[in-house]
């Protein structure tokens, strides 16, 4: 696993897209948001994710993101949802960002101690209060409609 200075991380996201993994976490019919703190999609309910560092595994990648973002070391099982497209405005250092997202979905895991790193606030939602919420990011949405 590799990770890069901030000055090589700018060049490459000017350059080529960027592959991340997105968790739909649902427990109890529910699903878990994270209020983002961070561009891009700052302010924004999102799903919990990361991206996957080179010459890192996607497992390797999922337990980390996990670990990291919701504070999970538990096994876990994740169903594939799909591969999907995010174009962002603003990203790392204002850049227009590219990602390229492989959605998976977790079902009933214990959570405690969520981090406040990348998320400031965490909230379960209904399926139709997601789909209807103003304040959920529309990529978000895409994961509930395809």
């Amino acid at each position: 696993m590799m990770r890069v200075s901030s000055e090589i991380f700018e060049c490459i996201v000017k350059h080529t897209p960027l592959v991340s993994i997105d968790f739909i976490i649902e427990n109890d019919g529910k699903i878990l948001l994270g209020k983002r703190v961070n561009e891009p999609a700052k302010g924004y309910w999102f799903t919990i994710g990361g991206r996957i560092y080179k010459n890192e595994t996607i497992k390797n990648a999922q337990k980390r993101i996990l670990k990291e973002e919701l504070n999970y070391e538990d096994e876990f099982n994740p169903e594939f949802i799909g591969i999907f497209e995010h174009f962002y405005d603003t990203g790392f250092n204002g850049i227009e960002t590219h990602y390229v997202n492989i959605a998976y979905k977790l079902k009933n895991i214990n959570l405690i101690e969520l981090p406040k790193v990348q998320h400031n606030e965490y909230k379960w939602f209904g399926l139709d209060e997601l789909l209807n919420a103003k304040d959920v990011h529309e990529y978000v949405k895409q994961y509930f409609r395809s």
